[in-house]
């Protein structure tokens, strides 16, 4: 080979070299990655924009109050197969409630027996990720195991569904039994919203209280220019005797100002950071997705 022709393939080599550093330092993942750099936590983001798939170091997490939104479903489901009503009322009595636990309902409840619609337990899970709320909904469908089996049937075997907030706060190791990626949640998000699996009015229903959702203000959401319709739910787990928090979860969907959708989820898992960190990193990488996201379209 002539000593002219070598050196022009060394520089077409180069050139492609030079060209794949460019791609990946202009990758999600070398974005997301960066982001990450000397944080003393786990971190675990999966995103679905169109048909097309990202996800970052996506395992199995605790999902903490995130399982909430499996909850919902099965209670959507119930209704429909059974013709019943989000306006029936369900009697709240003493020993189906925990007052030692998160449940902003029990303000406006105060005293036991108190009757509560179905639709108003719903909002105070999913919006306002109350805990009693949930153990009472749980108790309407039949219980975990019956939320399980539903999510089998929709063909997310690899979703795992143990305790109920009462177990949860019974032993904080329980908090580790309810576990999913965070693709195989957002995954179940958009099929259910594109898909037929609930009638249009629950899947409106369910999508209003995703996005009138109070908690994890300064998560994802922080990360979205203001005014940015998002629908999620949150989760946060206790502190481990260590300091450590187990996982602080945040998942839904984002639509953007043109109508379409994109989901995303970020749990951050095993942090020894402070709580104000973690909601700052999970912004921060919602920040990196949408900015990235929007280069595309």
């Amino acid at each position: 080979m002539k000593r002219g022709t070598l050196f022009a393939w060394i520089l077409v080599l180069f050139a492609l070299m030079c060209f794949a550093v460019f791609l990946y330092v202009n990758s999600l993942t070398f974005k997301v990655q960066k982001a990450l750099w000397g944080k003393d936590c786990e971190a675990h983001v999966a995103v679905i924009c169109k048909d097309k798939t990202w996800t970052f170091n996506n395992k199995k997490t605790p999902l903490m109050s995130v399982f909430k939104y499996f909850v919902a479903l099965k209670v959507l489901d119930k209704i429909e197969r059974e013709k019943l009503s989000l306006d029936d009322k369900i009697v709240a009595t003493e020993t189906m409630i925990s007052r030692t636990t998160y449940t902003p309902m029990l303000k406006r409840y105060t005293k036991t027996p108190f009757k509560i619609s179905v639709a108003e337990l719903m909002k105070y899970m999913v919006s306002e990720s109350d805990n009693n709320a949930t153990d009472i909904l749980l108790s309407y469908v039949g219980g975990i195991s019956e939320v399980q089996k539903y999510l089998n049937i929709l063909g997310f075997n690899d979703i795992g569904l143990f305790a109920d907030e009462k177990m949860m706060e019974a032993d904080i190791q329980n908090q580790y039994l309810n576990k999913a990626t965070p693709l195989d949640v957002i995954s179940l998000m958009k099929t259910v919203r594109e898909g037929k699996i609930l009638s249009t009015d629950r899947v409106e229903f369910l999508d209003n209280i995703l996005i009138e959702t109070t908690t994890g203000e300064d998560k994802i959401k922080a990360g979205l220019p203001k005014g940015t319709i998002f629908g999620h739910k949150t989760g946060m787990s206790s502190r481990k005797p260590d300091g450590v928090r187990i996982a602080e979860n945040d998942a839904g969907f984002v639509i953007l100002p043109d109508g379409k959708t994109y989901y995303i989820a970020v749990f951050v898992t095993e942090s020894k950071m402070s709580d104000s960190e973690n909601h700052a990193l999970a912004a921060q990488v919602s920040e990196i997705v949408y900015e990235h996201i929007m280069a595309l379209k």
